[in-house]
């Protein structure tokens, strides 16, 4: 797989995948793919939305796996393919944490849908607007 990239489907996401979210003072936060979706009755992958993690980690270039090994969530959530693409970011590559889902799908019985733009907002206000 060629990085960076803009996923159209969920078909080439993986857990671990992680991207860029530009932020407002030039600076860049970090998303990472948790898992897979299956719909709660008929175990079909969504193709758009994914569980999807705001992690703590800000710098002035996009993210590698070197600057984000370690890092924490700070929010999670079903997230939609153009959280990613509205935003600007691409998918830089693929890490591993311990956060990540053993089994590459899971079930959206219980997870908070998040709108294009949540991670978004959330790592401008923590990283951006105080700094």
């Amino acid at each position: 797989m060629k990085y960076p990239f803009e996923p159209k489907s969920t078909s080439y996401i993986e857990p671990g995948h992680f991207w860029s979210i530009p932020l407002s003072n030039g600076n860049y936060a970090c998303g990472v793919i948790v898992a897979k979706l299956s719909g709660i009755h008929d175990n079909k992958v969504s193709t758009r939305t994914f569980p999807g993690a705001l992690i703590d980690w800000s710098g002035d270039q996009p993210p590698t796996e070197d600057d984000i090994r370690n890092s924490e969530i700070l929010k999670i959530g079903e997230a939609h393919l153009k959280a990613i693409s509205t935003t600007g970011g691409k998918i830089w590559g693929k890490s591993s944490f311990s956060f990540l889902s053993e089994s590459p799908r899971v079930k959206t019985d219980d997870m908070v849908t998040m709108g294009y733009s949540v991670l978004n907002n959330l790592a401008d206000k923590k990283y951006a607007k105080n700094s």
